[in-house]
């Protein structure tokens, strides 16, 4: 029995040491591509992490009517969005002329709206002060688009105050050579 058991140990003495050489080539080659496998997983989260910024940026102004053109790319630069629509306050001041002239260049328009909801989304972004909008009297006051304006009044002191202005307050009339700020409105693309 014993004789067996070293005639075993002979025989499979060599075998380990064919195991062990394996092993160690296994060892060295997959030494050799550690640092790739690891470039390969680095990339494949970071594309993941990226994919799931942007798809969550999408989302985000895709599900809100409200948000800064830095984080929405459908509004330019500047600009706010508000449901289908892009705004731009303005910060420097002209006459109501050269506003609407700024807003078309921009293809836009001097703000017009009927929808009141639209108002009071507005109103909370005004800061003390008069903006110019699309609004002008020539015997009855209208939008720029031609609508008539449907609200009750608007505060007037005299004949020369043909163009409309918005503050937090609601709509007022001043004179169109008056230098204030403005508000352009233009479809969202």
């Amino acid at each position: 029995m014993t004789d067996s058991a070293i005639y075993s140990m002979v025989e499979l003495s060599p075998a380990p040491q064919a195991q062990n050489d394996y092993r160690l080539q296994q060892k060295a080659s997959s030494s050799r591509h550690s640092p790739l496998c690891y470039v390969v997983i680095a990339l494949g989260v970071l594309t993941a992490i990226l994919t799931s910024l942007l798809l969550s940026q999408w989302i985000l102004c895709q599900g809100t009517t409200y948000s800064t053109c830095a984080s929405c790319p459908s509004c330019p630069d500047l600009w706010m969005r508000y449901g289908n629509y892009c705004y731009y306050f303005s910060v420097e001041k002209k006459d109501w002329n050269s506003s609407q002239e700024f807003c078309l260049a921009k293809d836009a328009h001097l703000f017009i709206t009927t929808d009141t909801q639209e108002m009071s989304w507005l109103k909370d972004f005004l800061n003390n002060g008069f903006y110019w909008i699309g609004l002008r009297n020539n015997s009855v006051w209208m939008w720029e688009d031609g609508s008539v304006l449907n609200c009750s009044r608007i505060v007037s002191n005299s004949f020369v105050q043909t163009c409309g202005t918005i503050s937090k307050n609601g709509f007022q009339a001043s004179s169109c050579e008056a230098s204030l700020r403005w508000i352009c409105k233009k479809i969202r693309l």
